[in-house]
């Protein structure tokens, strides 16, 4: 109810544009020898690679991979943009989600009573003084605490392996 018919359909129609032109550039494959006769640079390791995967290397633009295969051509303007954008940024956002994935696996791990949130660098002030204040008992109990951001959680699991380890060296 928020959101008007008109806009709705706009909304439904772009988004199914952009699942094709990206299932489209993920079809479109090519070895690096391939490449290498259209003039792309790229790991001689036998891999195929997809268009969408090429879009994400700086010196690539739709324009050259369409002289490539000419249907990418074809593409909608404002589609073929966003494509080119979510190419560039593909592998961040699979970063983003495989540490949150993490996350979630060690969730459960228990932080010490007397871990000290003051050696691990990267926390701000305000995340340590209310870690310090708060004393959480789990990574999960850390993350319900307000301000305690998913890249401070990261951390924090990274500085308890390191903490495990020293402890086990003693």
């Amino acid at each position: 109810g928020c959101v008007g018919a008109k806009r709705e359909t706009v909304f439904i129609a772009k988004e199914k544009s952009l699942r094709e032109g990206r299932a489209l550039l993920e079809k479109l494959t090519v070895t690096p020898s391939e490449a290498e006769r259209f003039g792309l640079t790229i790991n001689k390791d036998g891999r195929r690679r997809s268009a969408f995967e090429l879009l994400a290397m700086k010196e690539v633009t739709l324009e050259r991979l369409s002289r490539i295969w000419p249907e990418v051509g074809l593409l909608e303007r404002k589609v073929a943009a966003q494509l080119s954008v979510d190419a560039r940024y593909a592998s961040y956002v699979k970063r983003q989600e495989e540490d949150v994935a993490a996350l979630r696996r060690d969730e459960n791990v228990r932080i010490p009573g007397e871990f000290d949130y003051s050696v691990i660098s990267g926390l701000s002030s305000e995340v340590r003084e209310k870690l310090m204040v708060h004393r959480p008992m789990t990574l999960a109990q850390a993350g319900r605490i307000s301000g305690i951001t998913p890249a401070a959680l990261m951390l924090i699991a990274a500085n308890l392996k390191k903490y495990s380890v020293k402890k086990l060296v003693k």
